[in-house]
């Protein structure tokens, strides 16, 4: 028999879907273990995806799609992975993204797969594409990783009461953009939350995150959501826990130094805590 333990992702922010010096998207995020895709061998369901080998097998854990934790990458990468594993192909992970047109805009959910912990990316080469557009609608093929870091901390999430943001509404969004503190981003992504990650500095690190909220594409993804998640994140910061929002939501995360830390918040407002992936999927043989 076979498993394969897959994870889920946080995506903390895009960082430039203007272009203005050559490259496009750009993102960071953390591998988390929970919620997670677990894959193993039966006679559930068949897989049939061009250019990947077929395979029966079956789905033992799973989650919500379309709430901000990289379901659809997620899901594919883990059937591919499952695929050419169960069939003794060997086959990188940022070839399966390809196969499968995942990482298109983001490569997060491609290296967190692939490394598992805190991972950036540094954007697509606009010689490669020519205009900002989700996964769903590009073929771009997964971006360089620049950075990958154990992520220190445990993540707390809430899948709040909010909007499921993907499909057309999606694409209108990246059309229409209107983006406002691009160099400041930048700034606080390079020289204030990635070595913040890298020493370990938690408030380094969450003072960081709060100001993402208010900036470029993260800025737009924020104002989509509902009331309800925007106000859980200014009720989540009164209590001294500044919040992201991942991807378009509605999930939204923060990070602590330990899990009784997390438990007046899941006490509070619900929620989970979840341990950071920091070895990404795995596959085992019984």
């Amino acid at each position: 028999m076979m498993r394969l333990i897959g994870l889920s992702r946080i995506h903390i922010t895009l960082f430039d879907l203007e272009g203005k010096y050559g490259r496009l998207d750009g993102g960071m995020g953390i591998a988390l273990a929970y919620p997670r895709i677990v894959i193993s061998s039966g006679n559930c369901n068949f897989l049939r995806i061009d250019g990947i080998p077929n395979v029966n097998y079956c789905i033992e854990e799973d989650y919500e799609e379309h709430v901000g934790l990289g379901h659809t990458t997620q899901l594919l990468l883990s059937e591919g992975k499952f695929a050419f594993e169960y069939n003794l192909i060997p086959k990188d992970v940022v070839e399966i993204a390809k196969i499968v047109k995942r990482g298109s805009t983001s490569g997060v959910g491609v290296f967190a797969f692939k490394y598992g912990g805190f991972v950036v990316d540094g954007g697509h080469s606009k010689k490669v594409k020519i205009e900002a557009l989700p996964s769903d609608f590009s073929e771009a093929p997964p971006p360089p990783l620049i950075a990958r870091i154990n992520f220190p901390w445990y993540i707390y999430v809430n899948i709040g009461n909010g909007r499921r943001i993907f499909g057309n509404e999606e694409i209108k969004a990246f059309k229409e953009a209107k983006l406002d503190g691009i160099g400041e981003l930048a700034r606080i992504v390079l020289m204030e939350f990635i070595p913040s990650v890298a020493e370990k500095d938690l408030e380094g690190a969450l003072d960081g995150l709060d100001r993402i909220q208010s900036l470029g594409f993260k800025k737009i993804e924020v104002s989509l959501q509902s009331d309800k998640v925007r106000d859980l994140m200014r009720r989540m910061r009164s209590k001294g826990f500044p919040a992201g929002l991942s991807s378009f939501g509605p999930a939204v995360f923060t990070f602590l130094r330990s899990r009784r830390e997390g438990e007046e918040l899941v006490s509070t407002f619900g929620g989970f805590i979840s341990d950071p992936n920091n070895t990404g999927a795995r596959v085992i043989w019984d």
